[in-house]
């Protein structure tokens, strides 16, 4: 089975080269790594041939992943943001088996990591009925079968803030089997730069109210990752 491990990328090279490392670390061997550049800067060169370097034309976070998914050649689909890094060797090595064993899409636990140093464990489960209210899945500890974007669609590009979550949506409630990995496998960075940061407060407002519009939610406040931690 090979796993499309796709990593989006806008002018973070040096953050770029240590997500890209952690990919190549995994002793599951049979990976390819998709870089799609949605920015200006140049993508650092990489000597191993599983490594395939694309160009979004600076379209969008979102338009830049929906490419890179048209492009993979996986059997599934492995998310890693730039400014992340997995930690565990064996990821993906876990989320192949549980492919095997009939999961559909599966997602670990992770470490918030802060600036000054501290680290607080994100480990939470999520079910449809979760979903409903709270996004407690981390995009970088996700790996699901690429046949998901055939039934489903792609990802939806009007959503640039809650694109993932409206994902997880549309996977919970089309019955497929979801599998929690109850063991941490990846670093999130958490700094200035995130999507999610408060500079962005008023647009990530608007899109949630989109959100929650088309999947007709309700009760969901304005919240980030380290709410939850």
């Amino acid at each position: 089975m090979l796993i499309s491990c796709i990593i989006p990328t806008r002018n973070r090279p040096e953050f770029l080269v240590e997500a890209a490392n952690s990919v190549l670390a995994q002793s599951y061997p049979d990976l390819e790594l998709i870089i799609v550049n949605d920015g200006a800067t140049p993508i650092p060169k990489f000597s191993d041939p599983r490594v395939r370097l694309i160009d979004s034309g600076q379209r969008g976070a979102v338009p830049a992943r929906n490419l890179a998914v048209a492009t993979s050649k996986g059997d599934a689909i492995a998310w890693l943001d730039d400014d992340d890094a997995w930690t565990d060797a064996n990821f993906l090595n876990c989320c192949a088996e549980a492919l095997h064993d009939g999961s559909d899409f599966i997602f670990g636990d992770g470490e918030l990591v802060f600036p000054e140093g501290q680290r607080k464990a994100f480990a939470h489960n999520a079910s449809p009925e979760s979903l409903m209210h709270n996004n407690t899945i981390l995009i970088s500890a996700v790996c699901y079968r690429r046949t998901l974007h055939d039934e489903l669609g792609m990802l939806d590009e009007t959503l640039p803030y809650y694109w993932d979550w409206d994902w997880y949506l549309r996977v919970a409630r089309s019955n497929h089997l979801i599998t929690r990995l109850m063991t941490p496998v990846v670093d999130i960075r958490i700094h200035a730069q995130n999507m999610s940061g408060q500079t962005n407060i008023d647009a990530r407002a608007t899109n949630l109210k989109r959100l929650c519009d088309k999947h007709r939610l309700s009760e969901v406040s304005l919240k980030s990752h380290v709410d939850f931690v």
